[in-house]
């Protein structure tokens, strides 16, 4: 993992305490944590522009992301090839992306020495310009505009895509979760999210129910993944509560007073597109469970 450019150094330095400053109160405790500082050693090769991630770091990330033999792992800025490489060792394919040709060249070499060579793969190229639709884990460690500048491109790959990220967030899209590792005398704040469906819109199906067939509108909005909403029953609308979407699984319950009964539906189900298809435990003096499939309106 590496921090491209020897300039970068610099604007991290700066760039660093201005971020965590800015999420004090956000993350507390977590956010009262300092960053770690480039070490001595780093900034005196100059001729080596990168930040090596901490082993106990590295190992968080893919612990986050739960890293298993199925998964496709892209490092961008990959460094010395040492995430990649541990990811290998769990099984999975890796693909680092580096753009110093040296760092590229002893990448190749630490994967043959780790016995991994046959599931890695390193290549020097832009990270703006590598197709990452293969990935099924993205890890990252660079500066927080980059992040920034990278976020489109992420938020249009596959749901359920899993990233990490050492030290630097996406601002307003907020982590799943925050983990801190300290190293030594040094916390390091590692950052995990799940790259969430569109949902936005209007969705209808028809359900059977104990009065007969009814029509149901869920109406959607979000932000990142946080979702709010209502669904719509004949003239009834009820507010959506515990809304949750994780790549492509949406989740929310409803709870009205039906001939002063409390009524609950726990919807759950899966994104296709513009389908969703899942099941419903209703509440009450109903009390059993349905599928309902819905289709995008709008």
């Amino acid at each position: 993992m590496r921090l491209k450019r020897i300039f970068g150094f610099l604007v991290l330095c700066v760039g660093v305490s201005s971020v965590f400053i800015w999420r004090e109160g956000q993350l507390a405790p977590v956010s009262q944590a300092e960053p770690a500082p480039l070490s001595e050693e780093v900034l005196a090769q100059k001729d080596v522009p990168y930040v090596p991630t901490p082993k106990e770091v590295v190992t968080k990330m893919l612990q986050l992301a739960s890293v298993t033999k199925d998964d496709v792992v892209y490092d961008l800025g990959s460094g010395d090839g040492r995430l990649v490489i541990e990811a290998a060792k769990l099984g999975a394919k890796g693909v680092g992306v580096e753009l110093n040709t040296r760092l590229v060249v002893e990448s190749r070499e630490n994967a043959i020495s780790a016995g991994v060579r046959d599931r890695v793969r390193f290549i020097e190229q832009d990270l703006f310009k590598t197709d990452l639709t293969p990935a099924t884990v993205i890890t990252l460690y660079l500066l927080p505009k980059v992040n920034l500048q990278l976020r489109p491109t992420l938020l249009q790959l596959k749901p359920g895509t899993r990233l990490v990220s050492h030290q630097f967030d996406m601002r307003e899209w907020k982590p799943d979760q925050t983990e801190l590792v300290q190293v030594g005398s040094r916390p390091h704040l590692v950052y995990y999210w799940v790259v969430p469906a569109q949902v936005s819109g209007t969705w209808e199906w028809n359900m059977q129910t104990a009065s007969g067939e009814e029509r149901y509108k869920l109406q959607l909005s979000q932000e990142f993944q946080r979702v709010k909403g209502t669904l719509s029953i004949g003239d009834r609308v009820i507010k959506l509560t515990d809304a949750k979407l994780t790549g492509d699984r949406l989740s929310f319950k409803t709870v009205e007073s039906v001939n002063g009964t409390e009524v609950t539906m726990q919807f759950d189900g899966k994104i296709q597109e513009d389908a969703i298809a899942g099941s419903v435990d209703l509440g009450g003096n109903e009390a059993q469970r349905r599928d309902w499939v819905a289709k995008r309106q709008s």
